[in-house]
């Protein structure tokens, strides 16, 4: 028994080197696997190393700021938005200062036209005055005078002086050849509106139209036209009415009622006229000679 266990003994003494180097083997293969194993399971190694790059070029590309070039660049951007601040000032300034200056312009122009109109306006009534009063002086005269030669030269005199008044306060312009010149107005029609026009032309055959526009309530607008040496026949189309008269004189004078007139050229319609809006001038197409239209509407 006692060989027997001896035997058993060195066979396992001689095998035991084998079984250490299997034991290594194993041993190795499990931690190769292992590694294997743990290097799958940490991807967060690649993660921060990408992580890692980056930021070092973002500090590199950072650190351009503190170089001279850096530096010149910020200060060329800020050089650059500072000037166009101060161009958009100066344009503002000087574009203010040319509002201001037209302004104040204007303002000095329409106080020196109301000044203008007021003597203009004084001047007149100081002067209709004078005529009223001469007229009365004279018609005075004319009712104590006995002498027939007298009257005669007395109401000679108060036709001019009648006359005068009549033209006072006109608004002259003149006018040569048939294109038309227009003239802005805005005066509302009453019953008693009256157009009161002397022309003063080139020669006594002359030619001439003088047409007044008329807003009636109807909204539409109208022509009222008076002529003189071209016929002794009204014209009529459907927005326009013209009297024709022969004058045997270079002044032709006209007055005229306007609602009687636009009443007389336009009887078909139902509405009536609200105010003149415009005066067109028209001289003669053949004799090019200037005209002299003065007018006045009251």
């Amino acid at each position: 028994m006692k060989k027997i266990i001896s035997i058993l003994f060195f066979c396992s003494w001689i095998n035991l080197p084998a079984q250490n180097e299997l034991r290594n083997d194993t041993f190795h293969q499990i931690t190769r696997t292992d590694t294997v194993f743990i290097s799958k399971e940490r991807p967060i190694d690649s993660v921060l190393s990408n992580y890692q790059q980056i930021l070092e070029k973002t500090n590199s590309q950072l650190g351009m700021w503190s170089n001279p070039y850096g530096i010149l660049i910020g200060c060329l951007g800020v050089m650059i938005t500072l000037l166009g601040i101060g161009v958009a000032f100066v344009i503002y300034k000087q574009g203010k200062d040319a509002r201001d200056l037209i302004k104040e312009s204007l303002n000095k122009h329409e106080v020196e036209l109301d000044k203008l109109i007021n003597e203009k306006n004084n001047y007149f009534k100081n002067f209709e005055i004078s005529l009223n009063k001469s007229i009365q002086e004279y018609q005075e005269r004319l009712s104590r005078s006995q002498n027939l030669e007298n009257k005669e030269q007395i109401l000679e005199f108060i036709s001019k002086l009648e006359e005068q008044k009549d033209i006072m306060d006109l608004k002259i312009h003149t006018h040569s050849g048939y294109s038309p010149q227009d003239i802005a107005e805005n005066y509302i029609i009453s019953e008693s509106t009256l157009f009161y026009t002397k022309i003063n032309l080139s020669n006594p055959n002359q030619s001439f139209i003088i047409y007044l526009r008329i807003v009636a309530s109807d909204g539409k607008k109208y022509w009222l036209g008076f002529g003189g040496n071209i016929k002794d026949t009204p014209g009529k189309t459907k927005y326009e009415y013209t009297s024709h008269s022969i004058y045997p004189t270079k002044n032709p004078m006209i007055q005229e009622k306007v609602l009687e007139t636009f009443r007389l050229g336009f009887p078909e319609l139902n509405c009536y006229p609200i105010r003149i809006d415009n005066i067109r001038l028209r001289g003669s197409d053949t004799d090019l000679g200037q005209i002299t239209f003065s007018y006045k509407i009251t």
